[in-house]
Parts: structure tokens; C-alpha cells; sequence
């Protein structure tokens, strides 16, 4: 049987997993040309520092170390 406990243990956990897993966000400057501010020199140069996941936003890409 399922105790109330339990299922309190459950949703802490799968919300900490999400949470603190997700990607950052591609800050304003990678997503907006020189003029308005940003580095892009064009929009489409946009997956030079971002790319989209699966949720259809733009996230930080990884830095190879």
C-alpha cells in the first residue's frame, strides 16, 4: 500500500530532477542582432551559440571543455 508519505518522497524527487536538470535559457544578446544590442551579425547565426529543444526553445548550447 501506498502511503501518503511515499508519494510526498515521489514528487519531491521527480520535481528536483526537473528543476535542477533543465537546460539555461540562450540569454537575450545570442538571440538579437548587433543593432538591437546582441552579437548576431544575422538571426540565423542564432544556432552558432543556441540550439532548440524538444520543447521548441532556444537553450544554451554546451561548451566543450
Amino acid at each position: 500500500m501506498i502511503t501518503t508519505i511515499n508519494l510526498l518522497i515521489v514528487g519531491v524527487a521527480l520535481f528536483s530532477y526537473f528543476a535542477f536538470t533543465s537546460p539555461e535559457p540562450c540569454p537575450r544578446k545570442y538571440r538579437v542582432t548587433q543593432e538591437q544590442g546582441g552579437v548576431l551579425a544575422n538571426l540565423s547565426d542564432i544556432h552558432r551559440y543556441c540550439e532548440l529543444d524538444y520543447g521548441g526553445k532556444f537553450v544554451l548550447k554546451e561548451v566543450d571543455k
